[in-house]
């Protein structure tokens, strides 16, 4: 049975409390991608994820970000830039990004988000 999922801004219990661990990145700029995720809900056939992610400040490129994601921050912000294009996203701000952005991901605080990934 198929049910509907709450989502807690701290996560399921104990989470925030949990060490950071190294987090996958596109080509490292700077800084110190360590942070966690927590997948609440995963499905194979479409493939898409929805969780919470929170990570320490860090800078990447993205020569072809991999999904269409859908991100509403919870805490921090962050600064995508591509050619003409700046814009920053802070707490309750909600976005998209679509497959195939390239430009830089600039989070220079701790960041706290949900996101809906569809690849």
């Amino acid at each position: 049975m198929t049910l509907p999922i709450k989502f807690s801004p701290t996560g399921p219990e104990g989470w925030m409390a949990r060490p950071d661990v190294p987090q996958e990145t596109a080509t490292f700029v700077s800084g110190t991608p360590m942070g966690a995720d927590h997948v609440y809900f995963d499905r194979a056939h479409p493939k898409y994820r929805t969780g919470i992610w929170r990570s320490q400040p860090y800078t990447e490129f993205y020569d072809s970000y991999a999904a269409d994601e859908f991100m509403y921050v919870l805490e921090g912000s962050v600064t995508l830039e591509a050619d003409g294009f700046t814009e920053t996203y802070a707490k309750g701000d909600a976005f998209f990004v679509p497959k195939g952005f390239k430009g830089y991901w600039r989070q220079s605080e701790p960041m706290l988000k949900y996101y809906v990934i569809i690849e």
